[in-house]
């Protein structure tokens, strides 16, 4: 762990002086809303008058959102201690597959396709560049948020498909009188990551109604990995670092027809030179081409009107639009694997028949990875009360996400391989095909980087139709009390398209994906007082509810709940929920063709022992074999033949409030989640890994792959979603609240506990199954046994204050070996972060923070994500600091 450094930068200086601390504080579902009036709670479609729930509910408020300082909604979410696993964001979007650019959210590490993100309790349409599931929350100015609810169990039979490892609930402000200026800027220690944000926020009442108007401007400028890390580096067994570089090499790397590889010439003064090649002197060093945060600039309006159309019936309207745009530094880049080249070429250098192996095309420079989209939404409905004191809803819920992508430039390897064959191109470039000198740095003219250089774009988009009606209410009198009633009916109807570039798809390098699908439901659900005011039981009520789903694409499938809220007394109440869910495919993993990604692979073979190195001996694998680079190309794509995934959910908890200790609550839950038929992927390293730990018990995954015929290194994978996997996550959330005075001032703490007992996954029946408990991944993030989050805040009557510590503990790499000792486990880290805020009047208010005080850096990994580290769990960044100021007139 990094020890504190008295080394702060003039604005780390000047918060510090301002006595900055605070953090948001994760709220129990108890103590979130004072409101009397009934309200529906997530995972309840039910209209309540208090906040108590079978299901655990935690709600992070508004205030507790501004207080951080955070204009992203996911980074506030990928923090807590029921994330897990990977979900996009700004420093890993990189990785996003089908997503590029989209913030999302992972509970349980689960995947992003099993949390299900509602705002204002509906569904929200796919985000990304085209055929996406998931929702982008990017889309959310955290300034419009009134709070998120976050349901941290299973939620089929209320909202249906997806919601396997629970709900979050993002619900705006649609109440607001007057106006408010928010103006935000951040910095990071180092002086770069500058990041604004700009929202002016108008609202106010007319005669028989309210209107909220909404306008939000965000900028975050990139961080380069450069920046913070030296270069890429392994451990060697003295306990030293050691770095290293890409076989994508410049100048190029050719394997010729005597079977030796060789390297051409990295020194432009000598072209025609080259020798065997080496990897520690020839490796590409690719750092300075990526990013830690990558930039984005967004825009978003959103309108909320309500209006009385008489003293029954209101008309609703959510109205909102956002525009992101994003890049990536991209590598320069290769395509030119596998391109043969006649010893007669003139510019072949080597007497030799030979196959490019790799070649970093730095003579064209490093392009950019971009993303634009547009989404928009739109909900309108009516809601009234009848006489009897029941309410309803009816609501048309419609989403349209459209984007494009690509690079700025990118190679094509068809007019490549055509510079190369002097059959086809002219020396004297008398055809318009000129023939190309790549072999060595900087030998190239400028014609042929003419004719083989084209700017790559895509396009896509997802839109979503959804008609919803809903009817609730009390249906008599029981004996404990009155019988809750509620249920409804939804059709909803998705696409999903994504057109590639058309050099891409003529070199059939990615697929085109159309697809669509329509899903027709039905739910029922039902509070039922069982017993109350009895010895050990002020009141016992039953939950139950059941939900019909018949999909187009699956067939029919129906969920139920079952809970039970038992108040022993004031102060101690029992809760338990037994559910089913279920999660249907969605249009990329039905629909989706084939798309080539090179995605980071570790090849068992490589320093290998026991019985996987014998194997890769039997498999033509020497013993002395290095793997050439980090990724392998892998085939990715949809199977139409897919059916969907099924689940139990189990949740027991307690909720104690002690009398003799005013002001503390605790919860203590246990989770338990089982899924069969999981639609799943094995990820490239866990196949290879398989198939040589058994090459004959698991000869599925053994035909997964390809070797090069004389290298001997993998050169494709290929990775396609199936119905096969067993898949079981567990474990304990634990929470304390304590409300109290201190130095004469109102305190509060929050404590937020998530220890991890199961994260196992079988691939397919009778395989070995996967535990990653304990483990951090080398593409699916860290699944740490224990996470918390801590804060403790002062209030006054014009001041805030706050610290608040995140606890990650240490986990084991999973591809962690004795050649890389450094980089085999990691300790726990623990991040703190302060902010504070003054009003200086009933105007103004400015706030003030630093994250990440103590400048702790990253660990190292050997699994790690381009940064050496685990970009989706760890802070790349180091110490930055915001100051905000808001304006209410």
């Amino acid at each position: 762990m990094k020890h504190f450094k008295n080394n702060f930068s003039p604005i780390t200086k000047a918060l510090l002086l301002g006595g900055i601390m605070s953090f948001p504080a994760l709220a129990n579902a108890e103590e979130a809303n004072e409101a009397v009036e009934r309200i529906e709670i997530t995972g309840s479609k039910i209209k309540r008058a208090d906040m108590e729930s079978a299901s655990p509910v935690s709600i992070i408020t508004a205030a507790e959102i501004s207080m951080s300082g955070i204009s992203n909604v996911e980074n506030l979410l990928q923090e807590m201690s029921f994330s897990a696993g990977v979900a996009g964001n700004a420093t890993n979007a990189y990785w996003t597959s089908g997503g590029y650019g989209t913030a999302q959210v992972n509970l349980r590490g689960m995947g992003i396709k099993r949390t299900l993100v509602l705002f204002n309790g509906r569904r929200v349409v796919g985000g990304g560049t085209g055929a996406n599931s998931s929702v982008d929350l990017n889309m959310v100015p955290t300034s419009m948020v009134e709070r998120i609810e976050v349901l941290k169990d299973g939620a089929s039979a209320i909202y249906g498909a997806d919601a396997v490892a629970g709900v979050v609930n993002i619900i705006t402000k649609k109440d607001f009188e007057g106006a408010e200026l928010n103006i935000k800027a951040g910095i990071t220690d180092e002086g770069d990551g500058e990041n604004q944000d700009i929202n002016l926020t108008l609202g106010g009442d007319f005669e028989r109604g309210n209107a909220v108007l909404s306008l939000n401007y965000t900028n975050t400028e990139a961080v380069r990995q450069s920046d913070r890390i030296d270069c890429a580096k392994f451990g060697t067994e003295e306990g030293k670092f050691q770095c290293f570089g890409s076989g994508t090499t410049e100048g190029g790397r050719a394997l010729l027809a005597d079977g030796s590889q060789v390297q051409f010439s990295q020194d432009e003064n000598n072209g025609d030179a080259y020798g065997p090649y080496n990897s520690e002197e020839h490796g590409f060093e690719w750092i300075p081409y990526l990013n830690a945060v990558s930039p984005m600039e967004r825009i978003n309006i959103s309108s909320f009107v309500n209006y009385e159309v008489n003293d029954s019936i209101r008309l609703f309207t959510e109205t909102m639009y956002t525009k992101r745009k994003g890049k990536q530094i991209v590598t320069p880049r290769n395509g030119f694997a596998g391109i043969k080249v006649s010893q007669d070429f003139a510019y072949n250098p080597t007497g030799q028949d030979l196959e490019f192996q790799s070649r970093r095309n730095t003579e064209l420079g490093a392009p950019f990875f971009f993303q634009e989209t547009d989404t928009i939404r739109i909900v309108l409905g009516l809601e009234g009360d009848f006489d009897n004191g029941w309410g309803w809803d009816f609501a048309f819920n419609y989403g349209r996400n459209t984007g494009t992508d690509g690079w700025t430039f990118d190679i094509d390897p068809a007019k490549a391989a055509q510079t190369l064959d002097d059959s086809i191109c002219t020396y004297d470039n008398s055809n318009g095909i000129p023939c190309g000198d790549w072999f060595g740095v900087n030998q190239l003219d400028q014609g042929v980087i003419d004719y083989v250089k084209y700017r790559r774009e895509g396009t896509g988009g997802n839109e979503m139709r959804s008609w919803t009606a809903n009817i609730y209410g009390d249906l008599f009198e029981l004996p404990a009390g009155v019988l809750g009633f509620a249920a409804g009916v939804e059709h909803r109807a998705e696409d999903g398209w994504r057109d590639p570039d058309s050099t891409v798809l003529a070199n059939g390098n990615e697929d085109p994906i159309s697809g669509s699908y329509d899903v027709s439901e039905a739910f029922i659900e039902l509070s039922v007082p069982l017993l109350a005011d009895m010895p050990l039981v002020e009141n016992l009520t039953a939950e139950m509810a059941m939900r019909y789903s018949d999909y187009s694409t699956v067939g029919a499938e129906s969920t139920y709940k079952l809970g039970i809220t038992w108040k022993v007394n004031d102060a101690l109440m029992i809760r338990g929920v037994q559910s089913t869910a279920f999660r249907a495919p969605v249009i990329t993993e039905l629909f989706g063709g084939t798309n080539g990604e090179n995605l980071r692979t570790i090849d068992p073979c490589e320093n290998a022992t026991g019985a996987i190195a014998a194997n890769c001996l039997a498999d033509g694998v020497p013993a002395d074999f290095v793997q050439d680079g980090t990724t392998v190309l892998t085939s990715v794509g949809g199977n139409p033949e897919l059916g969907a995934e099924s689940a139990d959910t189990t949740t027991i908890g307690i909720v104690w409030e002690p009398e003799f200790v005013k002001g503390l609550s605790t919860t203590f839950d246990y989770f338990n989640i089982e899924i069969e038929d999981s639609i799943t992927s094995v990820n490239g390293s866990d196949m290879l890994k398989l198939c040589y730990e058994d090459p004959v018990g698991n000869s599925q995954f053994c035909d997964t792959f390809t070797r090069h015929q004389v290298t001997k290194q993998v050169n494709q994978l290929q990775q396609r979603p199936v119905n096969a996997a067993v898949e079981k996550v567990s474990g304990i959330d634990f929470n304390i609240a304590y409300k109290f005075e201190l130095f004469g001032y109102d305190a509060k703490t929050n404590l937020d506990v998530t220890r991890l007992l199961d994260h196992e996954s079988t691939p397919f029946a009778g395989q070995p199954t996967i535990d990653k408990v304990g483990y951090i991944t080398e593409d699916q993030g860290s699944y740490t046994e224990w996470r918390s989050n801590f804060s403790l805040s002062l209030i006054s009557d014009d001041w805030m204050a706050s610290y608040s510590l995140r606890y990650i503990g240490g986990a084991d790499d999973v591809n962690g070996n004795d050649f890389d000792p450094l980089g085999k486990s990691v300790d726990s880290i623990t991040y703190s972060d302060i902010s504070a805020s003054y009003m200086f009047n009933d105007e103004l208010t400015i706030s003030a923070g630093i994250d990440n005080l103590l400048d702790e850096e990253a660990p190292y990994l050997t699994s790690w994500n381009d940064a050496n580290t685990d970009v989706m769990t760890y802070d790349l960044l180091g110490r930055r600091g915001f100051v905000k100021m808001s304006y209410r007139f």
